[in-house]
């Protein structure tokens, strides 16, 4: 019983320490294995001919996983796994011919479908109950006019007795003294609701004239505030570390090789002498690798420039964790917010 126990573990455990191992050779694979990059691009001028060609191909782990891109005469994308094409621009002509024909048969079961129309006049009614149905809508047609002449008719006796009242008002004596103590206190109660709009606005104005002096003096205490930040050891520390894995990153990104042949041509001989001379300047920098030709009689451009190159994800990692673990970024970011103050 015993041995049998220790066969079953014995049996787990290589099986865990080969799904280990197959872990750990993923992860190197993803961490250690360069993506490979190609890209060529032409131009040449000509009527029948794109105004440039792109070809653009990326792979990883012996072409285990490849991309393809192809613009502009044909765009052209294709994305394949080992031997699996995982996704293809454009289609080919068996899935365009499934579409057609599933559109089609759509087509046809809509066709067999009864129309809107034909339904409502089936479900309409029998000439007698459309009678009926006219003989209602008058009545209560009828009935809606009679109450509206009636509601005309309270409203003009209505405003018979307000003129009636307003006549027995005016002639009696105590109207015009009623009337003048009337406008008499409208006119103070429109004085004092002008002096409330002067007094609110002169208010508004002294809470506006603080707030912009506080918003003024919060500004340059934020701005001497960082300004010292500036100014500290942190970010200079930390600033000399992000150069210097700045430039670690855009050394992983140079292209291994990269190749032009131009042929270019402003219409303008100064203009192209300039870009020669630009050309030269640049050339410890650039080398052999890039050749320009001048045209000085007319605007032309054409040419052929090939890049090849590759990308490693551990680079990154290591630039991340290096960046990530520094005492003086962090103390940086903790006083950027404010909370070591």
């Amino acid at each position: 019983m015993l041995h049998i126990i220790l066969l079953i573990l014995k049996i787990t455990g290589i099986i865990l320490l080969c799904i280990l191992g197959v872990i750990l050779l993923a992860v190197c694979c993803v961490l250690f294995v360069p993506v490979r990059y190609r890209i060529e691009i032409c131009r040449e001028e000509g009527e029948d001919k794109p105004p440039f060609v792109v070809k653009a191909k990326v792979t990883w782990l012996l072409h285990l996983v490849n991309v393809l891109l192809c613009y502009p005469a044909d765009v052209y994308v294709r994305v394949r796994l080992m031997l699996f094409t995982l996704f293809k621009i454009p289609e080919t002509e068996k899935k365009r011919n499934r579409t057609s024909k599933k559109k089609k048969r759509k087509g046809d079961k809509e066709e067999g479908e009864p129309s809107v129309s034909e339904r409502d006049a089936g479900s309409a009614g029998t000439p007698k109950e459309a009678e009926a149905k006219e003989h209602t809508d008058r009545d209560s047609a009828a009935d809606h006019s009679a109450a509206e002449e009636l509601e005309v008719s309270a409203e003009s006796e209505h405003s018979e007795e307000a003129a009636d009242s307003e006549e027995s008002s005016s002639t009696s004596p105590e109207g015009p003294i009623r009337k003048l103590i009337r406008k008499i206190r409208g006119l103070f109660y429109r004085i004092r609701q002008f002096l409330e709009k002067i007094k609110s606005a002169v208010q508004k104005i002294r809470y506006t004239i603080r707030s912009m002096c506080d918003k003024i003096k919060s500004t340059s205490d934020t701005v001497q505030y960082y300004k010292e930040v500036l100014e500290s050891d942190a970010f200079r520390h930390s600033w000399e570390l992000c150069r210097g894995q700045a430039a670690v990153v855009l050394k992983a990104l140079k292209p291994d090789k990269f190749e032009a042949d131009l042929i270019v041509g402003t219409g303008n001989p100064a203009s192209t002498g300039d870009i020669l001379a630009w050309h030269g300047m640049l050339y410890p920098l650039i080398g052999p690798h890039v050749r320009v030709v001048g045209d000085f009689e007319r605007a032309h451009l054409e040419g052929y420039v090939f890049i090849r190159g590759k990308i490693r994800t551990f680079t990154f990692l290591r630039v991340a964790w290096k960046v990530y673990r520094n005492k003086d970024i962090r103390t940086l970011i903790r006083l950027f917010k404010k909370e070591a103050v």
